[in-house]
């Protein structure tokens, strides 16, 4: 199987502070994730650290990670620039691998 994991910082790219409530940016990326397709998701609070490509600072931040499986290597595109657009972020990390999944 192929899994996706998102990580998904909370700090708006123009304001560098957290402007959606982080049970509202949660609803928005179930949402969203669903939307694209994806018939099952795991959503969880972490923080992230990352250096903001506009202006070099280095924030630590609350975010969201979003992991799910497929049996193909579905297209993301959309859903990345969707959830950018909607929260608006710099960037969402993506990491994709092929790993031995089960529901057992």
């Amino acid at each position: 199987m192929y899994k996706t994991t998102l990580t998904i910082g909370l700090y708006d790219k123009d304001t560098c502070r957290q402007e959606i409530s982080s049970e509202s940016a949660k609803n928005i990326v179930t949402a969203a994730v669903l939307r694209s397709g994806v018939y099952g998701a795991t959503v969880w609070d972490c923080r992230g650290i990352y250096t903001m490509q506009s202006t070099g600072e280095i924030v630590e931040e609350p975010s969201i990670r979003v992991e799910f499986c497929d049996d193909f290597q579905r297209d993301i595109s959309g859903l990345v620039a969707d959830l950018k657009a909607r929260l608006n972020q710099e960037s969402i990390m993506v990491e994709r691998a092929i790993s031995n999944v089960s529901f057992l």
